[in-house]
């Protein structure tokens, strides 16, 4: 078996950029990915290609310039999943953040920006404010800064990214967990690995390796390192994960996107337009890595916390209700700060053919995947390389008002797609509907299934699967706004 030049473990923004990146370069190149695309924290972020208004408030600067850079250059990449809106940032009386610091903040994002093409900061006093978004809490209101930021469709775009990738050459294996690792003769790397979807392993053989897992990563690395080097200590841990829980709720807004500050706590948070909907986030909660299951589903307390300061910060969202809520956790740096505080940047390192990349953001992806490949290319022998990488369109998004079946019967032919669950939730905005999307699923379902090749039992248990997954969601929501 010839090897591959790279094999990518993660199917996340950053192993996809990787893979995209190694593609357009001439390299040969597989992902393998244990669940779907994108099933991590790239579907579960704030929807946002920004720089990180609030990280300056913490001094990184150097940040926050490299993603506003990315920011322009991803959108450019993606108009159709990347939209520029307009963020308002309203301050109280007695607010933890001073007129002053905002509007010094605003104008260093700017500076920071100079040239992207996004428009420029503003400022507004308590009335214009509440014109332009009237669901503000009016009391205490002394203004509101005004700023531009991307909103993005996370999931699709990842998937847009694989796609571009396969075009040039990667192989893409979704619902494919590594199991193993072993030298092969000449220096390369043989993997094992097994089909969560059809059942049966099969076997990979590179000349490097590149981990991109996200999460996951500390535990790659150990089950890597125990087959390649058996004996030797396992690597340290690189990573101190948090969750990040969000809400999504019928639209709050004129369409603007809010950044606010929790009465109880003092943390930013976000209200985001998206799909005709408004999502709510995030938290900060730190759990182990790896992380266990349940470090991926909120907590009463967190859908508690966001619900209140939400209903504090726009008095009418009080009776609303959110229809769903979805936790990503984020693989971030280990470091002595808070979890809140914790970096954001990226660390790349190699041991041998394995080449780790941890941290980052997803709108610093391009960099996380030029970083990690200039140094696989050492492993590949090309010395100090340096991959082109413009940034040319990526594949447009299909038409999504085709309807349930044409969406599935592409996403399983185009987008990778094995699960139901892949096409509800990644591929399209169905799980936003009123109905959570139930009721297109079986359509969909029958569609998948013919292209496939499922039989009926297996169409149905995909129904019945995602459907059961909608439950345990709807019942988290009852029970953590039943009991306030």
């Amino acid at each position: 078996m010839e090897p591959l030049d790279l094999l990518v473990i993660g199917g996340g923004i950053t192993g996809l950029g990787v893979a995209r990146l190694a593609a357009r370069n001439g390299l040969s190149i597989a992902v393998l990915e244990r669940a779907d695309l994108a099933s991590g924290a790239s579907s579960a972020s704030s929807h946002m290609l920004h720089g990180g208004l609030r990280y300056l408030e913490h001094g990184r600067i150097g940040l926050v310039h490299e993603a506003l850079r990315e920011r322009a250059a991803v959108s450019r990449m993606a108009p159709g999943l990347a939209k520029p809106t307009r963020f308002l940032v309203p301050l109280y009386r007695g607010g933890r953040v001073p007129p002053w610091k905002l509007r010094l903040g605003l104008w260093l994002y700017d500076a920071l920006a100079t040239g992207s093409g996004f428009e420029r900061h503003g400022w507004l006093g308590a009335r214009a404010a509440r014109a332009l978004e009237p669901a503000l809490e009016p009391r205490g209101l002394r203004g509101a800064g005004l700023y531009a930021d991307a909103v993005m469709d996370d999931a699709r775009l990842a998937v847009a990214v694989a796609r571009d990738a396969a075009r040039h050459g990667a192989q893409v294996h979704t619902w494919t967990e590594v199991t193993g690792a072993r030298p092969a003769t000449g220096g390369a790397v043989v993997l094992t690995a097994r089909d969560r979807v059809e059942g049966g392993e099969r076997s990979f053989v590179a000349r490097a390796v590149v981990i991109a897992a996200g999460p996951w990563t500390d535990q790659v690395r150990a089950l890597l390192a125990r087959g390649l080097s058996p004996g030797r200590p396992e690597p340290a841990p690189l990573l101190r994960p948090s969750r990040g829980t969000h809400l999504v709720y019928p639209r709050l807004t004129e369409e603007n996107g809010l950044l606010l500050i929790a009465g109880s706590d003092g943390r930013a948070f976000f209200v985001v337009p998206f799909a005709g909907r408004s999502l709510v986030g995030t938290t900060e909660v730190e759990v182990p890595s790896p992380p266990p299951p349940e470090a991926f589903r909120p907590t009463l307390e967190e859908v508690r916390y966001l619900s209140s300061e939400l209903a504090r910060a726009l008095p009418a969202a009080a009776g609303q209700r959110p229809l769903a809520a979805c936790a990503g956790v984020r693989p971030l740096l280990r470091g002595a700060q808070a979890v809140g505080r914790a970096p954001r940047e990226h660390r790349v390192l190699a041991d041998g053919p394995l080449v780790t990349v941890a941290g980052g953001k997803y709108t610093t992806f391009r960099v996380m995947a030029r970083d990690a490949l200039a140094l696989a290319a050492r492993r590949l022998g090309r010395g100090r390389w340096e991959p082109d990488d413009d940034d040319a369109p990526l594949p447009e998004p299909f038409e999504t008002r085709v309807g349930a079946t044409a969406l599935a019967a592409h996403a399983a032919r185009e987008e990778f797609a094995r699960r139901l669950e892949d096409v509800m939730r990644r591929r399209t905005a169905l799980w936003l509907e009123e109905d959570r999307g139930r009721a297109a699923a079986p359509a969909a379902a029958e569609a998948m299934a013919r292209t496939l090749g499922w039989d009926e039992s297996r169409t149905q248990d995909e129904i019945r699967s995602y459907d059961e997954a909608l439950r345990e969601e709807e019942s988290l929501l009852h029970r953590a706004l039943e009991a306030r």
